[in-house]
């Protein structure tokens, strides 16, 4: 746990203490930063996270390497049919990845153990990573003022090195406070139980969960000293795709406004980014069925950091019991879509005779490859069009005569993605309810989904809820044995995530109380 919320004293990375005198004790396993450009290096090794080749798919170990396969977006193909089949499908990897990650597939009390009840791992990868990278910028952030910046290039570096940290801050508290805590609800965000905030670099052993609000404040005010510090000393005009610009840093804000239901100030940070001469919507007019979406190239693409779990071809190929994207979100959109045939497939084996089967895989949204260090995150990217997005959904809610802009946007948005599409005349809840569907078509698979679904949870204009469905299929070394089909309802406590339990354990104390998740019983179970 200590390793968690203490400052990162890295041997070989970091430590901003020496002295000259050579008489004097030193420590012989840590470097000593001089100037700006020794932070500058610590940001790219230590501070962004970093990407890596993922073979295996989702997974428990992998930071936020569960979130797309907890939302309504995902399911599992359907049960084999016959024994033989059955067999055929035994020992694959990307069964195991569904051994894995069971706990989080079907929203368990204890994420980190399969049906049986077997422990798979601990849950704390996410939680740990995170407060991994908050620490380093905390380091950073304490000792940047002290180094020299006369020069213009090292003024330059010195602004821009802040606003990198104080965006990753901002963007990693972001994640934490909306897995370990509840919605923010501006009438009981004071007084409800977000995550430790943590900004010093110095050592220390009690730690309590700091109010949602405190961390949303926290949130806001890294942002807007990102924002400031990123303003005098912008990124170069060649386009840095894994590193914070002042794109990126408007784009994560109006999405944070948008969570506060700020609706004016989420419309405002976006509108900036669709103003930005560096980046612009992408048109889909020229895009083929077996192209690539997301990739370093798409001026849509404004920023990324981290691994994406989804690259792998061995998972959600849509192949029985493996992950396979919901028939719920395909049926969504129209065969003129380009999106539909670009993103997707179907996994057809007539041997197997699963085509009738919901067989559905992602296919073009991300470069795919077993051994792929893929450029584009699944969960940490940010997007031109998350701004229209954001901007459009701001305006529909607050309404009267901001809802013919949402409503043009939303045909803009649209006529560049279907061909021969023909503008309509939302208003009022429908207009709401069309922005959330084309935000669902846009954005899945990319870490937005579940807390989408949260925060429509508690929208005091329109609040919307449905239940969620999964079918997990149970397997071993011999082959099927039965499907579970699990349910989360409405407003269940499980769609917060309790707190590891490492952490847990570690103040005995009992001042890190945990979030209350339900045991949760399959609805089906039956062995074939």
């Amino acid at each position: 746990m200590r390793k968690i919320l203490l400052p990162m004293l890295m041997a070989g990375v970091v430590s901003f203490a020496g002295c000259d005198d050579f008489l004097s004790e030193y420590s012989q396993d840590k470097i000593v930063a001089k100037k700006v450009q020794d932070l500058d290096e610590l940001l790219l090794g230590d501070g962004y996270l970093q990407s890596s080749a993922i073979a295996s798919g989702p997974s428990i170990t992998n930071p936020a390497g569960f979130f797309n396969i907890i939302d309504d977006d995902s399911n599992t193909g359907r049960d084999i049919d016959t024994l033989s089949e059955r067999s055929t499908f035994v020992g694959k990897a990307w069964v195991q990845s569904l051994i894995g990650m069971y706990g989080y597939f079907g929203w368990q009390q204890d994420v980190g153990t399969n049906y049986d009840g077997t422990v798979v791992s601990d849950d704390a990868a996410t939680w740990d990573k995170l407060y991994k990278h908050i620490n380093v910028v905390n380091v950073m952030l304490n000792e940047i003022k002290d180094l020299p910046h006369a020069t213009d290039k090292d003024l330059a570096d010195f602004y821009r090195v802040q606003g990198e940290a104080h965006f990753i801050r901002a963007q990693m508290y972001f994640t934490l406070v909306n897995l370990y805590a509840n919605m923010y609800e501006e009438s009981n965000c004071e007084t409800k139980l977000g995550v430790p905030l943590k900004l010093t670099p110095n050592v220390e052993f009690k730690f309590k969960r700091a109010s949602i609000k405190a961390i949303y404040d926290q949130i806001i005010d890294d942002l807007t000293k990102a924002e400031d510090f990123l303003t005098k000393s912008p990124q170069n005009s060649a386009h840095y795709l894994h590193r914070a610009s002042v794109e990126a840093v408007d784009v994560l804000f109006s999405r944070v406004y948008l969570y506060m239901q700020k609706w004016d100030l989420a419309a405002e940070k976006a509108q900036k980014v669709m103003k930005s001469q560096n980046f612009y919507l992408a048109s889909l007019s020229s895009l083929g069925p077996n192209a690539t979406y997301l990739t370093s190239e798409n001026s849509d693409v404004i920023f990324s950091q981290g691994s994406n779990n989804l690259s792998s071809t061995y998972v959600f190929t849509g192949r029985p019991g493996d992950y396979c994207v919901s028939k719920d979100l395909y049926d969504l959109y129209d065969d003129k879509d380009r999106r539909k045939s670009c993103f997707f497939g179907t996994y057809n084996n007539d041997s197997l005779s699963m085509v009738h089967c919901d067989s559905i895989m992602l296919k073009g949204k991300y470069e795919r490859g077993n051994s792929l260090r893929a450029h584009v995150s699944d969960c940490f990217t940010l997007r031109v069009s998350e701004a229209y997005l954001n901007r459009m959904e701001a305006l529909a809610m607050m309404g009267g005569e901001h809802e013919a802009e949402a409503n043009d946007l939303l045909n803009k948005f649209r006529a560049e993605r279907i061909d021969g599409y023909v503008a309509q005349n939302y208003t009022g809840e429908e207009l709401v309810n069309q922005i959330r569907t084309e935000r669902r078509k846009e954005l899945c698979f990319e870490g937005h989904r579940w807390f989408d679904l949260r925060r429509y949870a508690v929208c005091e204009k329109y609040p919307y809820t449905k239940p969620l469905v999964h079918v997990y299929n149970v397997c071993n070394d011999y082959g099927w044995k039965y499907p579970y089909t699990l349910v989360l309802p409405p407003n269940d406590p499980s769609y917060t995530f309790a707190i590891p339990k490492s952490v847990i354990d570690f103040f005995t104390d009992g001042s890190m109380p945990t979030n209350p998740r339900y045991k949760r019983d399959p609805l089906e179970g039956k062995k074939k």
